[in-house]
C-alpha cells in the first residue's frame, strides 16, 4: 500500500511535468486555431508517421496532435498512471477527459484499387497511448434554449379527478369478470 501511495505520487509530479512541457502547448496551438478540444496521441521516440499524401488515413487523425516521447509513452502503460493523469486534468479544470490506448496509422502497407478506379490504402497501426480534453463547460451542447407553453391534460386534483368518473357504470371487478370459481384440490380433499 505504501509503495502503491508512492507511485501515485511520482506519478502526479511526472505527468504535470509532461502536461507543462509538452502537453500545454498542444493545447494551445489547438485553442489559438479556433478548436475547443485537444487529441494527442503519444508515440515513442521510433515510431515514425509516413502518410501517404494522396490517400491519408480515413479516421480523422489528421486532427490528431502528436508528441514523441518514449517516456511518457512508457508512462501511460499502467493503468494507474492514466487515473492519475485524468485527476491532475480533473484538477486544472479540463473537462470530457479520455486517456486510454489506440490504434494510431504509422505507414502505408498497401494499396488496393477498387471498382470505379478508386483506391483503398491499408495502414499499419500501433497501439498507443491517447489522451483527449477539453476546456469548454460542456462539449458540443447548444447553449440555446427555446422555451414553449404546453397545456398539461394530466390530472394533479384528485378529487376532480374523482369527478369526471361517469357513474352510470357500475364498477366492474377483476374478479366478477373471471367467473365463478373452479374446483381446487388440496391435498387429498376436493373444494368447491
Amino acid at each position: 500500500a505504501l509503495l502503491h501511495e508512492l507511485a501515485n505520487d511520482g506519478a502526479r509530479r511526472q505527468f504535470e511535468k509532461n502536461l507543462e512541457e509538452l502537453v500545454l502547448p498542444l493545447m494551445v496551438s489547438s485553442a489559438r486555431k479556433g478548436e475547443r478540444e485537444c487529441h494527442v496521441v503519444v508515440l515513442a521516440h521510433e515510431d515514425t508517421v509516413d502518410w501517404d499524401a494522396q490517400h491519408p488515413p480515413q479516421m480523422g487523425e489528421e486532427y490528431s496532435q502528436i508528441i514523441y516521447s518514449t517516456k511518457m509513452y512508457r508512462f501511460f502503460k499502467y493503468i494507474e498512471n492514466r487515473e492519475v493523469a485524468k485527476l491532475v486534468l480533473k484538477d486544472r479544470g479540463l473537462k470530457n477527459i479520455r486517456i486510454g490506448i489506440e490504434g494510431y496509422p504509422t505507414c502505408k502497407e498497401k494499396m488496393k484499387l477498387r471498382p470505379g478506379g478508386r483506391y483503398e490504402v491499408i495502414y499499419n497501426y500501433v497501439q498507443r497511448p491517447f489522451i483527449h480534453m477539453s476546456w469548454e463547460k460542456e462539449e458540443g451542447k447548444s447553449r440555446h434554449v427555446d422555451f414553449q407553453c404546453v397545456r398539461s391534460r394530466s390530472i394533479t386534483n384528485l378529487a376532480s379527478a374523482a369527478a369526471d368518473v361517469p357513474r352510470d357504470h357500475p364498477q366492474v371487478d377483476e374478479l366478477d369478470i373471471l367467473g365463478p370459481p373452479q374446483e381446487q384440490i388440496v391435498g387429498d380433499n376436493a373444494q368447491v
